[in-house]
């Protein structure tokens, strides 16, 4: 859990490198979901490393909650469902980013991870699609803009759905790509 929460505050300070993000969020109100009806769920990148959640009281999103010993703030976090692969249902997840008066909207995807559960509460496996692998051509077609060597800004959020489900399907297939290495 700490790694994932320092994780995710330290890509609060460079917005995440390599990766894709907007200063608006891309996911409608009216699209976000639940990933349970339970009011707890686990985000992971790793077995060892999740952060619990609870869900956001007005919308459909979560606050991931920081360790007890950290000074931290909860981190907003909502989803969309992206596409069924053979890993099963994969969801778009928008990461709220805030430092100081700056906020960001943080690209990820989504898995449900029962290897991942903990006493009961369920997990769901956090990876980030990489930017850098995004092609000139691709980029054209999607209006995805190169904001630097590692990060991407979005257009829309229908473009990028577009592009993961065109470009990352096969990813989203394979459990090594899972594994976040």
């Amino acid at each position: 859990m700490q790694r994932l929460i320092s994780t995710l505050a330290i890509g609060a300070a460079a917005f995440l490198s390599a990766c894709f993000m907007s200063d608006t969020p891309f996911i409608p109100e009216g699209e976000a979901v639940r990933l349970d009806e339970a009011s707890t769920i686990l985000v992971c990148s790793a077995a060892d490393d999740c952060a619990r959640t609870v869900p956001n009281r007005g919308n459909k999103g979560y606050l991931m909650m920081p360790p007890p010993d950290e000074d931290d703030g909860p981190v907003g976090i909502r989803f969309a469902p992206l596409m069924e692969t053979e890993m099963g249902p994969v969801w778009l997840a928008e990461v709220k980013m805030v430092e100081d008066d700056e906020t960001a909207y943080v690209v990820s995807v989504a898995r449900r991870a029962p290897e991942f559960d903990v006493d009961g509460v369920k997990a769901f496996d956090i990876e980030l699609p990489w930017c850098d692998d995004v092609s000139e051509t691709e980029r054209e077609a999607y209006g995805i803009e190169k904001l630097d060597s590692y990060t991407c800004g979005l257009p829309t959020e229908a473009s990028l759905a577009d592009y993961l489900r065109a470009s990352h399907k096969v990813y989203f297939d394979d459990p090594v790509w899972w594994d976040g290495d």
